[in-house]
């Protein structure tokens, strides 16, 4: 057994040699860590019975979990994701039809995306918190059973309002799930391989709902999109079940109470904004002013009065929903706004694109499907490549990378949106490019948001990265499709993606930025 040196006994964690904030290498936990290093011991030392009398869980060296046990949670995360992803595709494609079903106009059904979106934006950060306290393996479980519940349901549901809902409730359970499955698998893989671990989260993420929409994309011409539903719902119930079987409880956090007030004041200044958006292409194609329109003044006075007292708030509040201090770390400020401008544009264009498909080349819902298989393709494939390529050659050409892939597939689909010549080529370049900067891209934004906080915070800090990553999908789906308007010509068209290339070169704070400030210490 090797002794504890002196570094084990600091009081703060730190990087050892670690040139700069993109070295990403195995961490030394000071005292304040709840999980104990590994001694060379077969099991991790959280108890006489494990963590709150829960069997102590098989570790390989450096505190990760035993090969086989990886491959086997990576398989039910999987099955956890795979209505999730799936159904993201699937349904953007079928937005047209299931608004001519429920009898609604096609922007009132994008809602059906947004508040999912906006659920999980509020719920992921809560989910983290009750993971770090209740337990990962619990909280996980009760998201999969919730997600699957939420599908059922969805099969049946008689009219838009009820459908936003129940995919609204959907969201709340994906933001309980995502947390804990980021958090089971980075403890699956150990300190040293973390970047692997979102690697293969991310390939769990993309992977298996490829196969999802590869299968469900013909399905949705054969049993409509209520069908699709009942059959993702039918499979989330073996994954459940696998679970229960295969997950192992890992050690907890510190028992806080829940946000409710910050959460309240997060959602209403999102929502408010999105409705603000989605109401600007109905006042420009009335010819109205918008600095004259009393409700669109006042949903985004409303939206602004939200966010500061959410600030206000946060900085109060004994167990807030979102830690602003870590916003004072540069390694934790700069990928959470280098990432969501990618996702802006990663996700405005992935709502756009299946439309386009539809009214402008004549595909069938289930083609139009089937065409988009090359984003979650690419981006399966490059997953587990970016995560290796992080901890092996550090974040900062990863994030070049994704943010110049993010801006190519901008312009590929500005190109594409005219059938014409060569335009099918260019969108599927566009898809491509698209799962290749989010597949090396995303990992090392990840990572270092990982590395910069203990890990008996790493709930939280997963909840926040992921929340602000869903308000910048959230904003770009409505800022692109409002910018495209409802019948939109060419040229309004390939602005719309231009948009999207000016937002995504945001991506290049990170690595730009951290690298200067590092170089000086900070």
């Amino acid at each position: 057994m090797k002794p504890a040196g002196p570094a084990r006994r600091a009081p703060a964690r730190t990087l050892a040699t670690q040139p700069s904030v993109f070295a990403v290498v195995p961490r030394e936990r000071g005292a304040g860590d709840r999980r104990p290093a590994s001694s060379g011991s077969s099991t991790v030392p959280t108890g006489p019975s494990g963590p709150s009398g829960l069997s102590a869980e098989p570790v390989g060296s450096a505190g990760a979990a035993a090969p086989g046990y990886r491959w086997r949670l990576l398989l039910v995360i999987g099955l956890a994701v795979l209505g999730f992803g799936s159904l993201m595709t699937l349904v953007t494609a079928a937005l047209t039809p299931i608004s001519e079903e429920l009898d609604t106009s096609l922007s009132t059904a994008g809602w059906v995306m947004t508040g999912l979106m906006l659920a999980m934006a509020v719920s992921t950060p809560m989910g983290g918190k009750l993971a770090d306290a209740y337990g990962h393996r619990r909280v996980f479980m009760s998201g999969m059973v919730g997600m699957t519940a939420a599908m059922i349901v969805n099969s049946w549901v008689p009219d838009i309002g009820s459908f936003i809902a129940v995919r609204a409730a959907f969201g709340v359970c994906g933001g309980m799930l995502m947390p804990s499955a980021m958090a089971l698998l980075m403890h699956a893989f150990g300190p040293a391989k973390r970047a692997q671990a979102v690697g293969w989260f991310q390939f769990a993420m993309t992977g298996a709902p490829t196969i999802g929409v590869v299968a469900g994309g013909p399905l949705l011409n054969v049993l409509g999109w209520r069908g699709v539903f009942l059959l993702f719902g039918v499979i989330g119930l073996g994954g459940t079940a696998l679970a229960a079987f295969v997950v192992r409880p890992i050690p907890r956090g510190v028992r806080v109470p829940i946000d409710v007030l910050g959460a309240s004041l997060l959602a209403g200044g999102t929502g408010l904004a999105l409705w603000a958006i989605t109401r600007v292409p109905t006042l420009t194609q009335a010819g109205a002013p918008l600095l004259r329109d009393r409700t669109l003044l006042t949903m985004l006075g409303g939206s602004v009065v939200c966010y500061v007292l959410f600030v206000v708030w946060e900085r109060r509040a004994p167990s807030p929903l979102l830690d602003l201090r870590l916003f004072r770390r540069t390694s934790f400020t700069l990928p959470l706004i280098a990432a969501p401008a990618n996702q802006f544009a990663y996700m405005g264009a992935f709502t756009l694109v299946p439309a386009i498909l539809q009214t402008r080349y004549g595909y069938s819902v289930g083609a139009a499907a089937l065409l988009m298989v090359p984003r979650p393709g690419a981006f399966a494939i490059a997953s587990p490549l970016g995560g290796t390529i992080v901890t092996k050659f550090g974040a900062r050409a990863p994030m070049f990378f994704g943010t110049c892939a993010m801006i190519g597939s901008m312009l590929a689909f500005a190109v594409g949106a005219d059938p014409a010549g060569w335009g099918l080529i260019a969108v599927m370049v566009g898809l491509v490019l698209s799962g290749l900067s989010a597949g090396i891209g995303s990992p090392a934004y990840q990572v270092l948001v990982a590395n910069s906080v203990d890990d008996k915070d790493l709930g939280i800090a997963n909840g926040m990265n992921q929340t602000v990553m869903w308000i910048g999908i959230i904003f770009g789906i409505q800022t692109m499709l409002a910018f495209a308007g409802n019948d939109p010509s060419f040229g309004r068209l390939r602005a719309t993606f231009v948009l999207g290339a000016v937002v995504a070169a945001f991506g290049f704070v990170a690595p730009l930025f951290a690298t200067r400030r590092a170089a000086r210490g900070v």
